[in-house]
């Protein structure tokens, strides 16, 4: 798995912000889950990808990254993981 920027995290982070405005205040971790930590739902999600697409210009495939979601466990960082490996 190819290792996020800073820059690409810190961007990732204001969008999650922006999807989920009641955490705006929070302190955002790589390590923390979007949904168990963060509190986003399905909808939030969708809304996310479809942000991180038009952003980052790359393809973020929803299905797959929570496909693996026992692996990563939905965290911050796994979703900038898989946004720097489509911008490979």
């Amino acid at each position: 798995m190819t290792t996020a920027s800073n820059t690409t995290l810190d961007e990732l982070i204001d969008l999650l912000k922006d999807v989920k405005p009641s955490i705006a205040e929070q302190s955002v971790e790589p390590a923390h889950s979007v949904v168990e930590d963060l509190g986003l739902d399905s909808l939030d999600l969708l809304q996310l990808a479809r942000r991180i697409n038009r952003h980052f210009g790359t393809e973020f495939d929803l299905d797959a990254w929570n496909a693996e979601a026992e692996q990563h466990h939905r965290s911050v960082a796994s979703i900038a993981d898989a946004v720097a490996a489509g911008r490979a």
